[in-house]
């Protein structure tokens, strides 16, 4: 079944969809749900994925900060540090030990 014919709604899915398998609306591959998927996605009220598995892990791995460090200094003690956040990005970086002493509290 194509991704795009599947309900919106996780209340409206059958049970026999553990038999169909989806293709995905990326890459036309397709996939199989479990049944313990679709017991998660009922008991939280998610739709079911309208993307093949392998393609859900890429789309996560492209939100990840690159593999690669830059030195920018602690925030809140000015150590200069290694950290995977670049100099132009304006999130708010501790060094380790700042970091370890604010979450403690």
């Amino acid at each position: 079944i194509p991704a795009s014919k599947l309900p919106e709604n996780i209340q409206d899915i059958p049970d026999d969809i553990l038999n169909w398998a989806i293709k995905c609306e990326v890459t036309d591959k397709p996939f199989r749900i479990i049944k313990q998927e679709l017991d998660f996605y009922r008991k939280h009220n998610l739709p079911i994925p309208r993307k093949h598995p392998d393609q859900r892990h890429l789309d996560r791995m492209k939100l990840r900060n690159p593999r690669k460090l830059y030195n920018k200094l602690c925030m809140k003690c000015g150590i200069d540090m290694k950290t995977t956040y670049s100099p132009e990005r304006t999130e708010i970086v501790f060094c380790e030990e700042c970091y370890n002493m604010e979450a403690i509290i």
